[in-house]
């Protein structure tokens, strides 16, 4: 089996390849990042290549063979085929979310390119905890979860794992049917020991199995990266992130 791993992006622009190579480079769980101008080059690239494709990053406009096309041929080879789809769009370009949809697309990124964005999607799709900025905290905070997907919002309990300044994972139960997409907004409500609650808008970026739920005990683990946030909501975490550093022994108890 081959495990070795790697990235591809493809955009007509040289500047715009070398910026999403620079932002991928800080997932540690990517291999070797491949780039091509259009879907033609990286076709041609990828079947001369080994290893196994982890994911794509492209421009949704370019010249030569569609993408359409591209993820069509692809499917047909085990080691690239099921490979998650960032999808770059200008701002406002309504077309392009439709041909997102129809590509099946994980996740849309407008331009100009946001970095923080690119890489928590990344660690994401790769399974990537961010080490670097993530606090690990013994689970101290009770969150309710208001998932703005469905009609009928519905909020449930969930316990803390990970949290970090740009996102948060957390086990909770099986989420309803039809919620489970990179496109769900959540609003996720912190409520510390002693603390004001702090409400944060979040988009899911990955539903996974938790595979020690037992019987009826049925949980996963749900990552969320932070929507726009203000002033007053970002130092009330910032603070909690704080108190609740295990490097300064400061974290509070129940």
């Amino acid at each position: 089996m081959n495990d070795k791993k790697f990235a591809l992006v493809i955009d007509d622009s040289v500047s715009v390849r070398q910026q999403i190579m620079s932002i991928l480079r800080g997932n540690d769980d990517v291999g070797q990042i491949l780039e091509a101008e259009n879907p033609d080059d990286a076709l041609r690239l990828l079947l001369q290549h080994e290893g196994n494709l982890q994911l794509i990053v492209s421009d949704w406009n370019l010249p030569g063979m569609s993408l359409a096309e591209f993820l069509k041929v692809i499917q047909f080879q085990p080691r690239l085929a099921g490979a998650p789809l960032l999808l770059l769009i200008d701002q406002g370009k309504q077309e392009a979310k439709a041909v997102a949809k129809e590509l099946g697309a994980t996740a849309v990124l407008t331009t100009p390119l946001d970095p923080e964005r690119l890489l928590v999607l990344s660690m994401a799709v790769t399974g990537t905890v961010d080490r670097r900025r993530t606090k690990r905290l013994t689970p101290l905070t009770d969150c309710e979860i208001d998932i703005g997907f469905s009609k009928a919002k519905k909020t449930s309990s969930a316990e803390l794992v990970n949290i970090s300044d740009t996102g948060i994972l957390l086990r909770t139960p099986v989420p309803t049917p039809g919620v489970g997409y990179v496109y769900d907004v959540a609003t996720l409500t912190l409520r510390p020991a002693g603390g004001e609650p702090i409400k944060i808008s979040a988009k899911i970026l990955r539903i996974e199995a938790d595979s020690k739920s037992r019987g009826s005990e049925k949980k996963v683990f749900m990552a969320f990266a932070y929507e726009k946030i203000d002033d007053d909501v970002r130092k009330s975490l910032s603070q909690y992130l704080r108190m609740n550093d295990p490097e300064t022994g400061s974290a509070a108890t129940n």
